[in-house]
């Protein structure tokens, strides 16, 4: 089997897992594929491929570290449809399966194909201007429109399957997958999603009219948004899962609608997701 693994790069403990896991799937007889970066760092040279080749060909790819360092792994993963085992080395880890104290009992289970497949819906955005397309982004959580560095409020133009929806001031929106209504979404007001369900929510951030509220819609509505920057003529910024921003000018238009392929996550420990919102964000329980 050939497995690929992503880590957090800039802490110790993180590292020391991905020695013990890769000494384990070594001594198992599996192969492993690891990005020039992280193959430096856990001093295991000989496993390095080309970091746009870490999933290629690969059975199973495995995520150290917390939700950010899982957030890259699935969308590395997603375009070769290979699944991926969470191992949360961070702190909240609320999209990781396992802690590295369970790794010795499910790991062979794993690595024996003994788990379920859970998809997730994930995000394309395509960054349009004059009917060209210049971006286009991948997200498991989340794509968000908000203001540039001045931190002007922006003027943003919202159509959902063509039909208008909100012409919105605000310093920013939000749309969301199910999986990311517990992310940047939750802290902005929006509603928690199972992510079982086929939909994508709109949350606005800091809007100037108390009655833009979040807004859960069908999957199959693609929603427009159309930068209509404001009175400075400030540029925006996107992103896609919180990585690298992307400017984009007045006049853009950002099209948003569910990536073809889904994520797919290694599922083999008994919690449900209405137990991790008990655990991680402590409801109710001692």
């Amino acid at each position: 089997m050939q497995v690929a693994i992503f880590a957090t790069l800039n802490r110790p403990h993180t590292l020391e897992i991905a020695r013990q896991v890769i000494r384990w799937l070594h001594e198992y007889g599996h192969t492993v594929r690891l990005d020039p970066a992280l193959g430096r760092a856990v001093n295991c040279l000989e496993c390095r491929v080309p970091e746009e080749l870490v999933v290629a060909g690969a059975n199973l790819a495995i995520s150290i570290g917390g939700d950010g360092t899982m957030l890259g792994a699935v969308r590395a993963a997603a375009s070769e449809q290979v699944p991926v085992l969470g191992v949360n080395a961070g702190a909240l880890g609320f999209i990781t399966e396992l802690t590295p104290e369970e790794l010795p009992e499910y790991l062979p289970r794993v690595l024996a194909g003994e788990y379920l497949l859970e998809k997730r819906m994930m995000l394309t955005g395509m960054l349009m201007r004059d009917d060209r397309v210049l971006t286009e982004l991948l997200a498991l959580n989340d794509i968000v429109i908000r203001q540039g560095a001045t931190g002007r409020m922006i003027k943003l133009n919202v159509l959902v399957s063509g039909h208008q929806l909100s012409r919105m001031s605000a310093d920013g929106l939000i749309i969301s997958t199910p999986t990311g209504s517990t992310a940047y979404g939750l802290s902005a007001g929006g509603p928690i999603v199972h992510p079982a369900t086929s939909v994508m929510v709109l949350v606005p951030i800091c809007p100037h009219s108390l009655t833009f509220r979040p807004l859960v819609i069908p999957a199959a509505d693609p929603i427009e948004v159309i930068c209509e920057g404001n009175a400075h003529g400030d540029h925006l910024l996107v992103t896609a899962d919180g990585q690298e921003p992307v400017p984009a000018a007045p006049g853009d238009c950002i099209v948003i609608s569910p990536a073809k392929d889904p994520a797919l996550f290694v599922k083999i420990s008994p919690f449900t997701f209405y137990d991790r919102l008990r655990d991680k964000l402590q409801w109710g329980g001692k």
